[in-house]
């Protein structure tokens, strides 16, 4: 059976939509207590809490990465594919759920509220649909839904850097949330590379960690959460092009020299904008 053979399921994906849209508007009018936890990690105090937007925002991812997984093993040649598991294409999907789910608890009216649902909902089905396209680099679509679905991971990185960023929790929060989100989002961009899972892991890990451990630095400046935001951003561009390019086989001297100067350029306005 070709690739093509077999469309997109849009009976579910209308019903993991419906399902979306029917849990946030429960979720608009209960109101769910909050949980506080007082834990002491390395020997200091840490307070969590755990409010109703987050249990949303955790059921959201839930039911997002389920309903891909459904639609995506439909697919004639996701089995073919062993380089690329089926749970990587749940990632984007289920970051932009979650943090529109996060988002739309602070629209400050009704009118913004049900225009920011229908965004996400539109958003999450163009999503998964990029998603099924890309299984196939042979496809006719594959390109496009390849080029829309790395620029969505790098908004989604750099969206969730900013409103990790500034929330100016403990580093031992912040760093691993954003060490969680740069995996994330490295897995994806580098599993397209179709080389082995094995080492798509190891990349996606060091470049997590590297982002990490400047998330923890960075909370001891006086950035903005807009820069460093951007700042993070930058950093992780670099790496995970980098990165690519090297398991591509196609990593050269004048790459690197490409990448060190967008880096530059972003810190050097970074710089301009804060001092």
């Amino acid at each position: 059976m070709s690739a093509q053979a077999r469309p997109l399921n849009r009976d579910r994906l209308s019903v993991l939509i419906a399902t979306l849209l029917l849990g946030n508007v429960l979720f608009r009018f209960i109101r769910l207590p909050t949980h506080v936890w007082h834990l002491n990690p390395l020997g200091s105090p840490l307070q969590v809490e755990v409010t109703g937007t987050w249990l949303l925002v955790t059921l959201m991812v839930g039911l997002v990465c389920t309903g891909t997984n459904l639609i995506m093993h439909q697919h004639p040649v996701l089995e073919a594919r062993p380089e690329r598991p089926v749970y990587v294409f749940w990632i984007l999907p289920g970051l932009l759920a979650g943090l529109a789910a996060y988002l739309l608890q602070f629209a400050p009216t009704w009118q913004v509220w049900a225009v920011g649902l229908v965004a996400m909902a539109v958003l999450v089905g163009l999503t998964v649909a990029a998603e099924y396209a890309s299984v196939a680099p042979e496809s006719s679509g594959y390109g496009a839904a390849r080029l829309a679905l790395n620029m969505l991971a790098y908004l989604l990185a750099f969206a969730l850097f900013v409103l990790i960023y500034q929330s100016r929790v403990r580093s031992l929060v912040s760093a691993t949330l954003v060490l969680i989100v740069a995996f994330l989002v490295a897995l994806d961009l580098l599993s397209a590379t179709e080389a082995a899972y094995g080492r798509v892991l190891l990349f996606a890990t060091a470049n997590a960690l590297v982002i990490g451990e400047c998330t923890w630095a960075l909370n001891y400046s006086g950035l903005s959460a807009w820069a460093g935001g951007l700042l993070l951003l930058a950093l992780f561009y670099i790496l995970v092009n980098v990165s690519h390019q090297h398991l591509l086989g196609r990593l050269s001297r004048a790459t690197v020299i490409e990448f060190v100067v967008v880096g530059i350029l972003v810190l050097a306005l970074i710089l301009v904008r804060t001092f």
